[in-house]
């Protein structure tokens, strides 16, 4: 939805993206582990996605809530991933995104940057 956005500027492909984050937000903190496949980090790029489209500072808050996440101690009882520094799984992911925080006007998924 983010490149259909993205190539044809119709705004029911942002609201398509739009609706996508806020049921992340309001179901999406998996436990799972800290990856960007089925973990924090990877529910907290979505918010990062949002950020660069639409430039909204509530979706960089949203994303920084997800980090947060990751260092309480509600986390520390989740799921270790069967491999824990793998890209997807573990931490490698993890890291990524937590960099992307860093500059999130250039953030993307790892490997799969929609701009």
């Amino acid at each position: 939805m983010a490149k259909a956005y993205l190539r044809w500027k119709e705004e029911k492909y942002l609201r398509s993206c739009l609706s996508c984050g806020e049921i992340v937000w309001n179901k999406g903190l998996l436990k799972k582990g800290p990856g960007i496949c089925h973990g924090i980090a990877g529910n907290a790029y979505v918010f990062l996605l949002l950020y660069r489209l639409t430039d909204h500072h509530k979706h960089l808050h949203r994303a920084l809530q997800f980090a947060n996440f990751l260092t309480s101690d509600e986390f520390k009882q989740a799921r270790t991933p069967d491999r824990p520094y793998s890209l997807y799984e573990g931490l490698a992911g993890t890291i990524c995104f937590l960099a992307d925080l860093l500059l999130p006007e250039k953030a993307h998924f790892p490997f799969f940057d929609v701009f």
